[in-house]
């Protein structure tokens, strides 16, 4: 079995960012001196400005402690809103989110469509949602990265809505960042965005069926980060390093696996009955 590295997103430290005592700099010494991994995962709810001589401040930064940048994980300028004017607005801030993103040295971007949840996604949402992320990707192809949705929020939690955009960019650079269990029926969903998962987010809620998923991303080729994301915005340093001591506990059970056959009892699953 292949061992992909393991990220963790900085939106696990919400809460401590909200109160002023997680910044963006903390963020990369914790996930380096305490948690001992070589992936960041950065939320744009961190990142103080776009400017350039900051970007190559973090960049320094994560060069210093060996880090890469698995993700950078944008929030705000969204594809789809009706306001015409926002939707330009949000698009000349993309443009500048995907300018930093190479700075990083990130691999992948995540942008979402927009909307609210159980909004239909009418046929000019479509078509702008479809020309944006064209757009994005010749970008983001020529600079070596992947953009693309999360299943989060709104028109891009509809499994429909995903599948229908993907088909119609129809680029190399267009990709998905699996957030696990956030689909209405997740473990049958799943599979049909299985070829374009270019990044992942382990939550907590989805311990239980995460050994599973892994395993099926591993069969069809996934070579992305597990990057860890927790949400309950309490004891984040304590939780954050249970969660990823799970999953480092089921990555070891699905190796064992892989060279001994089945190990049973699975652990992961007796934790949780």
């Amino acid at each position: 079995m292949k061992q992909n590295p393991i990220a963790i997103a900085s939106y696990s430290f919400h809460g401590m960012h909200k109160k002023g005592s997680m910044d963006l700099f903390q963020y990369l010494e914790v996930i380096r001196s305490r948690y001992q991994v070589s992936q960041a995962d950065i939320w744009s709810g961190y990142l103080v400005s776009l400017e350039t001589d900051y970007i190559k401040q973090v960049r320094q930064e994560m060069d210093r402690r060996g880090l890469s940048l698995a993700n950078l994980c944008v929030d705000g300028p969204v594809l789809w809103t009706p306001d015409p004017e926002q939707r330009e607005e949000n698009y000349k801030t993309m443009l500048r989110y995907i300018e930093a993103a190479h700075v990083l040295g990130a691999k992948t971007i995540r942008i979402d469509f927009g909307g609210k949840d159980g909004d239909t996604m009418t046929e000019e949402a479509f078509d702008l949602i479809v020309r944006r992320y064209k757009n994005y990707c010749s970008l983001c192809y020529d600079l070596g990265m992947k953009i693309g949705p999360e299943n989060h929020f709104g028109l891009d939690r509809n499994p429909d809505n995903l599948k229908k955009v993907w088909r119609e960019v129809d680029h190399p650079a267009y990709g998905h960042l699996l957030h696990f269990g956030n689909l209405p029926d997740f473990m049958k969903q799943m599979d049909m965005l299985l070829p374009i998962v270019m990044h992942t987010h382990v939550a907590a809620n989805s311990l239980p069926e995460a050994k599973e998923i892994i395993r099926r991303l591993m069969a069809a080729g996934y070579e992305g980060a597990w990057s860890v994301e927790h949400h309950t915005a309490e004891l984040e340093l304590e939780r954050v390093e249970w969660q990823l001591a799970s999953l480092r506990a089921i990555l070891a059970e699905l190796r064992q696996e892989d060279l001994a056959g089945p190990a049973k009892p699975d652990y992961m699953q007796t934790v949780y009955k």
